[in-house]
């Protein structure tokens, strides 16, 4: 899952959508504890947990920084947000589940870090699409508009993944520097940058309209720029969490 589309993920999960892009016949959703198998690990509740998971003191230690100047959210997971006047830190953990069993989540693992072409992208966004009318959680027009007009920020490119040994179970990283981990029942995506900040998109002569696909532009190629740098940060961080566990 790239970078920019695991962003509109986030947004249409807090407007109640299921993921997208991730139809491998699995349960996306965590388990409930009573239909877990009695040799889960994890429970359901650790989809709540992503601040214990991943918490202050740790992203403090992992990355050198001040862990009272940290700034922490909530959303789908846990996430911290820290600069000064040369660096910024982004640092979060998301889209956590408990599955079932073992099984189960290495199915759903598998389906979800499968590499796709630009073309299989395109299909799975068009899926989403055609589905959006039928989501029972997008109740009024608005909710429906925000969800389409976020699906249409999304760039059908192809998402490619490498494995990555010693985290967890099985772990596997994105060309953008997103890590998917799973550690026995529980998988979960970690990102990471610290570096630069990026640079402001030059918006001199651009007409009003224009302005949005300007700063898209510039976020896209900031994001291939700080790959590799997303994709050590990342896997740093993801061990960190992992170590802890």
């Amino acid at each position: 899952m790239s970078h920019s589309l695991q962003r509109i993920l986030i947004a249409l999960l807090s407007l109640g959508i299921a993921a997208c892009g991730q139809s491998a016949g699995n349960d996306v959703q965590a388990a409930p504890e009573d239909s877990l198998s009695a040799a889960a690990r994890f429970s359901g509740e650790m989809s709540n947990e992503g601040c214990e998971l991943l918490s202050p003191q740790l992203v403090s230690t992992t990355f050198d920084v001040p862990v009272d100047t940290l700034k922490q959210t909530k959303i789908q997971g846990c996430h911290y947000n820290w600069d000064n006047s040369d660096e910024t830190l982004e640092a979060g953990i998301l889209m956590i589940r408990a599955h079932k069993s073992d099984e189960d989540a290495a199915r759903w693992f598998a389906g979800v870090t499968t590499s796709k072409t630009a073309e299989e992208v395109q299909a799975e966004l068009d899926s989403a699409a055609g589905q959006l009318d039928k989501q029972e959680e997008l109740d009024t027009d608005l909710k429906k508009s925000t969800a389409k007009n976020l699906l249409a920020m999304v760039s059908a490119k192809a998402v490619n993944f490498a494995d990555i040994a010693g985290i967890g179970d099985e772990a596997r990283v994105s060309d953008e520097g997103i890590v998917h981990v799973r550690v026995d029942n529980l998988t979960f995506m970690v990102s990471a940058y610290k570096g630069s900040k990026a640079p402001r998109p030059n918006m001199q002569g651009v007409e009003i309209k224009q302005m949005a696909a300007v700063a898209k532009e510039n976020a896209d190629r900031w994001a291939i720029e700080t790959a590799p740098q997303r994709t050590t940060d990342g896997i740093r961080l993801a061990r960190a969490i992992v170590a802890e566990m």
